[in-house]
């Protein structure tokens, strides 16, 4: 099946008029994150598709005409952490109901009197069914982290975005090429596998939990010097 997202040279259609990959990478990059860190004061909605697309077209809006619209066309990623394979991602046609089924689940939810660790791997696992839906042809690790923001926030327990945000790149040795570290997307994989491959989630959790011991650290400060005041 033809791609109608992609030119031919291979990079994705854009409002910008870029054709280099590496490009449009960093035009999405410089973009996107005033959008990701100001999402949540701009939007305030109830936990929904809806709300996952409004995130997708808030980031993404004055790059992608199809910003905030699911994907057509199946996906397929190699991944480095499964070296050469690919997740199997839903189908464009299961979407919908399955975002409705996983957000369904995580409003029903009891988040109240958790302790951190709890609602970690709570919290964790269903960002990671999100993610694995991957519900937009290109966005989607940011545009899922900006959700979950969203939600933390509304049950209580803020993330720190900009702790997430410092690990969306993978780290290497410009030497020898050996990962120094891995990528917030390269954890994801791990924690989005099926259990017959053997999934990893604890790398997420640890990352997820780091943010959300941030967030609250931040809250306290800020309301400390409220109170100073």
């Amino acid at each position: 099946m033809k791609d109608p997202y992609i030119l031919e040279d291979g990079t994705l259609k854009n409002l910008l008029g870029i054709t280099d990959y590496k490009e449009l990478q960093q035009a999405e990059t410089d973009i996107g994150y005033v959008k990701l860190i100001n999402a949540n004061r701009e939007i305030h909605q109830e936990c929904s598709p809806e709300l996952l697309r409004r995130v997708h077209k808030h980031i993404f809006g004055d790059i992608f005409d199809w910003a905030g619209e699911y994907r057509t066309v199946p996906l397929y990623k190699t991944e480095v952490v499964i070296p050469g394979l690919s997740l199997e991602y839903a189908r464009p046609e299961d979407i919908e109901h399955r975002l409705e089924e996983t957000m369904h689940e995580m409003n029903e939810f009891n988040w109240e009197g958790k302790g951190i660790d709890e609602i970690t791997k709570n919290f964790s696992g269903f960002i990671a069914r999100i993610w694995r839906i991957h519900p937009f042809r290109d966005g989607n690790t940011r545009a899922t982290l900006t959700f979950s923001s969203i939600f933390a926030k509304q049950h209580g327990f803020e993330m720190d975005m900009s702790t997430l945000l410092d690990h969306l790149g993978r780290i290497e040795d410009k030497e020898t090429g050996k990962i120094l570290r891995y990528s917030l997307r390269d954890k994801l994989v791990l924690a989005a596998l099926d259990e017959k491959d053997y999934p990893e989630p604890e790398h997420f959790e640890r990352l997820i939990k780091q943010a959300i011991e941030c967030g609250i650290s931040k809250k306290i400060d800020s309301l400390s010097d409220i109170i100073e005041r």
